[in-house]
């Protein structure tokens, strides 16, 4: 599929193509024997299925996979199909094909998978198949996948992919393999042998009957039933071997002749076919076939390029099919073909024998033509091959920023691996695209890496040399901007953001609109939302491309942050509430942008005690994946999440999901994040009167934060805010709330000063009740004065609420003792308040009599679904894959139905959960 280009503009748009003919079964030939007896093992399958087809070349794995999958199709089942070669041992590459397998026959599976590769750059290709797996389980069919040559796969990261989707597979997904080797690593995920069926060699050989359908279909020379069974006992029933005797018969005279030949051969070897069957081809056409050799599939177009003037190519091809000649078509238009590999294997020995001169020269043909249809990933390989390094840096580099700009960097990073360090190391065009595809995916310490090697050449270029390179800093700043968003440095995204954009008129589009971007990020955390709501405005404007796609929807992302950041709740509900349906609908639900904004809302909805709301958008995350989610929406999930756990009283299930959330932080080395988590973790704690390890997390919180953020502004001075809330509360608990103050209240005036209202008013909230507790009444109405004037302009209702009787009681006080005009100021939201601490926890109704408790008055629903997993045999891995959570989360679960039901074992749980919930309500 060609490269598309659009010129309007300027501006070059390469769409780059993933060969299609890999992700289509071959046409079966003419000559295709049906095998009923397979074909019944293949049906016998159980749920969650993996046949693996395992022999060598030639024994007709991918015949016997490719007629499968026409009855699959016949069954109304919905069928993938991949053709893996070795380029495709890259997990980017394998996961876009897989994904665009998928696309390319059914509009229900593949659809969300493949807006996340083409869209969000943040996404993890494990993530991808994630939620491909989670498409493929709501789909209401049989779905099948064929792997074709899976031996070709040989990374740890692809078989961790493949292993992945075996681990946790649907039970309507079939998986297919066919393999010339048994890559046994793959199925120690598949938790019972019944899973797997295998066919071999024995399996697959031909039995006379076989052999007798196949020479008749083959139509050449008709053979009597002796001279078949001959043939057949000479090759041991290899479809390869008979296939050459039909080629190789002149009369059924010759079956003896032939047969003797044959037992003396070594299959799968390429020495028999050369003599047995190239020397007998016509001269024009072996000497075609030996100079397309060095292409992977064969098409007309680009086997006349290889060939010279005057081919005629298709001819070529045509005579090879009519004639059997170990080549079949791809597709249905017959547009590409291709060479059995044993066939391949001859003649590229061959070849490189005979054409030994020439081979260079027809690379470069093969790349060039290859390069002018946009097939860049072939046309790179073959400019390789040629040994031609410039060119190969030039394929890549012409749309190397545009992959990137369109979201396909996980492509191209697996495109730039399979390039000579040599080649890359002297790029300083496709290390910046480099840098720039390793910091969308959030590999972040490599990019920075990267990007400052490639700074620090320019900086030290001399004369011309000097001119050219410094023509790329613009390139060089903006990744650096986007290194420091996604790294949560605003300073820096805010320093970079307006570099870039100085001089970002003589480059790429996407320059100008990732400083742009940058600069929202940064002045938001700098004070300055007016100055972000100008460039966000400036930049939504002159943006000649108004789909949401990656690019748009972070710079959105990061607009309504902003909005959030300084307390202007009401504009950012509305903001979030127009612009998240369209992202969904583009990106993807999935998507780490969409799950950023879900966090927006459902922590605007918690504070204005739009409980429903908030819930319904927490129910809707629970399956997405938040691996890609930005720290600022997943921090607010994770915390609104946290508080309706604790609301329900399920503290360990509140603490679980933090814990999680935090392990991802220090994955990512978030510190923003890690120290919303160990700050909501605390409170939990203290609610649990578990002062002891509130203390503990204290004390070791303190021993970084102010290392790492002492005198930093931006998103450093919100952690060190965080941190001191979460000191305070310690503090408060442990009867030394006069310590509280002096901490808080440096923080909230720095805080303050660049205009935060929401952390502002959360700050003074606290404030009042550390000088409530250490008896200084007068202070704590001062404070909660000014927390009421944050909270009604900003919204806030559980800031207060979730502090609880303290808080209820300060206001009640508060509202007694002040003046009535400072309480009419405020009587508004406060009756909004006390309104909502009466709903909060409301006991149900008390039942007349006594009765003997239920299983559902002792067990949560959550651990009653647990409980049930566990007595249906599930492992802890298989009761977070079907309830879609984490192990660690089930374990905290399974902690506290033994604790609530007095066992140890999970056999004592079962029983005791079930004679509960026998008992009548």
């Amino acid at each position: 599929m060609p490269v598309e280009v659009s010129h309007e503009s300027g501006r070059q748009i390469w769409n780059v193509a993933l060969i299609q003919t890999k992700m289509a079964p071959p046409r079966l030939p003419p000559s295709c024997v049906e095998r009923p007896a397979l074909y019944e093992r293949l049906q016998a399958r159980g749920s969650r299925s993996v046949t693996m087809v395992c022999a060598p070349a030639g024994f007709g794995k991918t015949t016997l996979l490719a007629r499968w999958t026409t009855t699959l199709l016949e069954q109304k089942n919905i069928v993938a199909w991949l053709s893996v070669d070795a380029e495709d041992d890259d997990p980017e590459q394998f996961a876009a094909y897989l994904v665009a397998a998928f696309c390319r026959v059914s509009t229900q599976v593949g659809q969300q998978a493949h807006q996340l590769l083409t869209h969000d750059m943040l996404t993890r290709v494990d993530t991808v198949v994630s939620v491909l797996l989670n498409e493929i389980a709501a789909c209401k069919r049989d779905v099948s996948l064929v792997l074709d040559d899976v031996d070709r796969l040989s990374s740890k990261p692809v078989l961790a992919l493949v292993s992945r989707m075996l681990r946790y597979a649907p039970d309507n997904l079939h998986v297919l393999f066919g393999s010339r080797g048994d890559p046994a690593m793959l199925f120690g995920q598949l938790g019972s042998p019944e899973r797997l069926t295998r066919l071999g060699v024995e399996d697959l050989r031909f039995s006379v009957e076989d052999a007798h359908t196949f020479f008749s279909k083959s139509g050449r020379i008709a053979l009597d039933r002796s001279s078949v069974e001959l043939l057949n006992s000479a090759t041991e029933g290899w479809v390869a071997g008979l296939q050459v005797a039909s080629l190789t018969l002149r009369a059924p005279s010759d079956a003896a002749k032939v047969a003797k030949s044959l037992t003396g051969a070594r299959l799968g070897t390429d020495a028999y076919l050369d003599e047995a069957v190239l020397s007998y081809l016509p001269p024009p056409i072996l000497d075609f076939l030996l100079r397309t050799s060095i292409l992977d599939r064969l098409g007309a177009g680009v086997c006349d390029a290889v060939m010279g003037k005057g081919a005629r190519s298709w001819q070529r091809l045509e005579w090879l099919e009519q004639h059997n000649v170990f080549i079949r078509p791809l597709d249905e238009e017959r547009q590409w073909f291709r060479c059995h590999a044993l066939m391949v294997d001859a003649l590229r020995r061959r070849a490189s024998r005979q054409l030994a001169d020439e081979l260079p020269l027809l690379h470069r043909r093969a790349s060039q033509w290859l390069a002018a249809a946009g097939l860049w990933q072939e046309a790179v390989k073959h400019a390789l091959a040629e040994g031609n390094l410039e060119n190969a840096a030039q394929w890549v580099e012409n749309c190397a920023m545009a992959m990137v700009e369109h979201g396909d960097a996980h492509t191209l990073l697996g495109w730039i691996a399979k390039l000579p360090p040599a080649l890359i190391q002297r790029n300083l065009r496709i290390r910046t695209a480099r840098a720039l595809a390793l910091a969308a995916a959030m590999e972040n310490t490599a990019a920075a890496e990267e990007i400052e090697s490639v700074a620090a050449r320019i900086a030290n270029s001399r004369g011309k040399a000097r001119e050219k390179a410094e023509a790329a800093l613009p390139e060089v700043n903006a990744v650096r901007a986007l290194i420091a968003i996604t790294n949560d440095e605003s300073e820096r995204s805010l320093e970079f953001g307006r570099a870039a954009a100085m001089s970002a008129s003589s480059s790429g589009h996407w320059v100008t609109r990732l400083a742009m971007t940058a600069q929202i990020h940064g002045l938001s955390y700098a004070g300055q939302l007016e100055e972000a709501r100008k460039v966000w405005r400036l930049t939504a404007s002159t943006d000649d491309n108004p789909t949401p796609v990656f690019e748009n929807a972070y710079r959105e992302y990061l607009f309504a942050l902003a909005l959030l950041v300084h307390g202007e709740m009401a504009e950012a509900l509305r903001f979030c509430e127009g612009v998240l349906p369209g992202i969904e609908q583009i990106i993807g639900r999935s998507s780490g942008v969409a799950a950023g904004f879900a966090g927006f809302l459902t922590s605007i909805y918690y504070e204005r005690n739009d409980l429903s709301r908030a819930r319904a958008i927490i129910t809707e995350r629970a399956t997405v994946p938040m691996d890609s989610c930005p720290p600022s929406g997943l921090m607010r999930l994770m915390r609104t999440s946290a508080r309706f756990l604790a609301r329900d009283g399920d503290m360990d299930a509140a603490l679980a999901i933090i814990e999680e959330r935090r392990q991802l932080a220090v994955t990512r080395n978030a510190l923003r994040l890690q120290v919303n988590c160990d700050a909501e973790t605390v409170r939990i704690l203290l609610l649990q009167g578990q002062l002891a390890r509130a203390r503990r997390i204290a004390e070791a919180s303190s021993k970084t934060v102010p290392m790492l953020c002492a005198g930093r502004a931006g998103t450093f001075l919100e952690t060190r805010a965080t941190h001191a809330m979460l000191l305070a509360r310690v503090l408060i608990a442990g009867n030394e709330a006069e310590r509280a103050p002096a901490i808080l209240a440096t923080v909230r005036d720095e805080i303050a000063a660049h205009g935060w209202k929401y952390l502002d008013g959360s700050l003074s909230a606290l404030l009042a009740l550390a000088f409530e507790r250490g008896d200084m009444h007068q202070q704590a109405c001062v404070e909660l004065d000014r927390a009421l004037k944050l909270g009604a302009s900003a919204g806030m209702i559980n800031t207060f609420v979730d502090e609880g009787e303290p808080m209820y009681a300060l206001l009640r006080r508060f509202m007694e003792s002040s003046p009535a005009s400072t309480t009419r100021a405020h009587a508004a939201l406060v009756e909004r308040l006390f309104a909502a601490f009466d709903g909060q926890g409301e006991p149900s109704p008390a039942e007349s009599g006594d009765r003997v408790a239920s299983a559902a008055d002792v067990l949560s629903a959550r651990e009653l679904e647990i409980l049930t997993c566990v007595a249906r045999g599930l492992s802890n891995k298989e009761v977070a894959r079907e309830l879609q959570v984490t192990a660690e989360t089930v374990k905290w679960h399974l902690k506290r139905i033994f604790d609530k039901l007095g066992v140890g074992s999970r056999i004592e749980a079962v029983q005791i959960g079930l004679q509960l919930s026998r008992r009548p309500d």
